[in-house]
């Protein structure tokens, strides 16, 4: 990681702030993006690294139309506290 947050970035948490989107919304979407990732087929081509913020933007916005409910999102989170103990 470089340390430095790209034009494109703070210009799109800006307007993601502007839009008042819930911070759950943007939390989720990390969860879910990260689990999605995590259960992506090893045997397939590796996923390069998440470099921008604008790779969770879909994510967020299907977490604002259909967000998921609290135990969805404890089972992916304790799904990333195992793969983070491995």
């Amino acid at each position: 990681m470089s340390g430095c947050v790209r034009r494109a970035d703070r210009q799109l948490a800006g307007e993601l702030f502007d839009r008042r989107v819930p911070l759950y919304a943007v939390d989720y979407a990390f969860i879910v993006a990260a689990a999605r990732r995590i259960r992506h087929n090893a045997y397939s081509t590796p996923l390069p690294p998440v470099r921008s913020l604008h790779y969770f933007r879909g994510v967020i916005e299907e977490m604002l139309e259909r967000p998921p409910g609290y135990r969805e999102i404890d089972a992916l989170r304790q799904i990333l506290d195992e793969q983070r103990s491995r």
